[in-house]
């Protein structure tokens, strides 16, 4: 889950994210400006720094904040007009007049104005650009890294989030982070080539490699207490035992673009992705590079995999899921259409769910088998692309990144409730005479089932509870 795909940060945060503007785009002018320096700056600028403890400015934990419906929110005004008397008489006339109808308007009124009783964390709100998360194992702890190398550790509950820890890694971008299985490790990787594993317990960066590649870090992941494994944008992908000091024990190029991401498929094979289009898998036992598939239109950005870990689900950056089977990476098995834009992120919640990051700024729900898209779990404002998700050790809480400077939770315990035979199947829309590709996708957003996590409604809810006329 550790990678990072460089973004243009929002600019100065804003009190809510529907005040946000749109951005797109995948390198960061920002961080090409500061950070895209030669070998002699690197030199200078990025002499061992150690995990310096700072103060927490600009960050904002998060407290909740139940929000009536907006579209329906009352005013200051509203609550301090006096003149209430003649209203009333009105109400009183227009009551008469037609009680049953006003009384079925005042009901979905009332209803689209209570307060939602919060079952997941408040946003939590930073003044730089999150560039990866990570939720730890065991304890309700999310880790955050930003493009000013800022590492913060934050608690969290529904009612509030509180900082715990905030660490100066590095002068440039944290590309990655990933707790390791027992929680007792952070791995972090940043743009100035170090690779770095910290000690949870006291927060001190316990082993360092200064420089391990040749060219900027992209990806990480932890294969075991003392095992881990890192990539590049020149494609290298090494291997590394923290107990045999700073050599690695693998080292191959296998790819041409960067290296994604990573995914250990069992005890004896790790799978890579690459921005070039093509998946690589490593046999672990005898450490050398074994299938890479052919290659896809586009990046393969993440991996997750269902059915009990027999099928690999690869997202795209042109919107389909790839499904290979396992130990059958040559060409994928099997793919799911739909996803209008690229899929930058997905995690799995259960054997057959699925939650992807897209492109558009949308969170979704896919089903796999059979193939379903079961709606829209939230969003980040004015299409702001989602860039990484996490999922807590219960599976009830997913997290999400963006560009708006917050990380966004939504509760998904729903979801294992649903029907999932009566959900629509992938990209299906209703008869239309729209031949354009670009406005039957518009068409498919607009039409698309909002959860119950989202703060959208589905129109037909709010009208839920009129009586049909006779």
């Amino acid at each position: 889950m550790c990678y990072f795909k460089p973004s243009d940060p929002s600019g100065d945060l804003v009190e809510s994210s529907d005040d946000l503007e749109g951005m797109a785009g995948i390198n960061s002018a920002e961080e090409s400006d500061a950070d895209d320096s030669d070998d002699s700056e690197d030199s200078t600028d990025d002499e061992d720094i150690e995990a310096v403890e700072i103060a927490d400015v600009g960050e904002e934990a998060g407290k909740p904040n139940n929000q009536e419906n907006p579209f329906f929110a009352a005013t200051e005004e509203d609550s301090e007009v006096s003149d209430t008397d003649d209203d009333s008489d009105l109400e009183a006339e227009e009551t008469k007049d037609d009680p049953e109808e006003e009384d079925d308007l005042i009901k979905a009124l009332k209803a689209a104005r209570e307060k939602k009783v919060r079952n997941s964390p408040p946003d939590i709100k930073t003044s730089e650009l999150i560039t990866d998360l990570s939720f730890h194992p065991e304890a309700d702890i999310i880790a955050l890294g930003n493009i000013s190398g800022d590492l913060s550790i934050f608690s969290y509950n529904n009612e509030e989030n509180k900082m715990q820890k905030k660490l100066k890694l590095s002068k440039k971008t944290l590309r990655g982070l990933e707790f390791d299985e027992a929680g007792t490790s952070l791995l972090t990787i940043s743009k100035d080539k170090t690779f770095r594993i910290l000690d949870t317990e006291t927060w001190t960066v316990k082993t360092k490699y200064v420089k391990c590649h040749d060219s900027p870090l992209y990806s990480c992941a932890s294969l075991g207490p003392h095992i881990s494994v890192t990539g590049d944008e020149d494609g290298f992908v090494k291997m590394w035992d923290n107990r045999l000091g700073d050599t690695s024990i693998m080292t191959f190029k296998r790819f041409d673009e960067y290296v994604s991401s990573f995914l250990k498929m069992d005890e004896n094979h790790l799978i890579a992705a690459s921005g070039e289009g093509t998946i690589q898998s490593f046999d672990l036992r005898q450490k050398k590079p074994d299938i890479q598939s052919e290659m896809y239109d586009g990046e393969l950005n993440c991996m997750g995999t269902v059915r009990t870990g027999t099928k690999l689900v690869v997202g795209s950056g042109t919107g389909p899921l790839y499904l290979f089977s396992k130990d059958q990476y040559g060409l994928h098995s099997d793919q799911f259409p739909g996803h209008p834009d690229g899929v930058n992120a997905l995690i799995p919640i259960t054997d057959n769910v699925l939650i992807t990051g897209c492109e558009d700024g949308n969170v979704r729900a896919v089903h796999l088998y059979p193939h379903r898209f079961l709606g829209v779990v939230g969003h980040h404002e004015d299409e702001f692309p989602i860039e990484r998700l996490d999922v807590n050790t219960s599976g009830e809480i997913v997290a999400s990144i963006s560009h708006d400077n917050r990380v966004k939770f939504w509760n998904v315990t729903y979801l294992e409730e649903m029907d999932y035979d009566k959900q629509k199947k992938p990209g299906i829309l209703p008869k239309t005479t729209i031949r354009s590709k670009s406005k039957k996708l518009n068409q498919l957003r607009e039409t698309e089932h909002q959860l119950p996590s989202s703060s959208r409604t589905n129109k037909k809810e709010f009208f839920s509870g009129f009586k049909e006329d006779e």
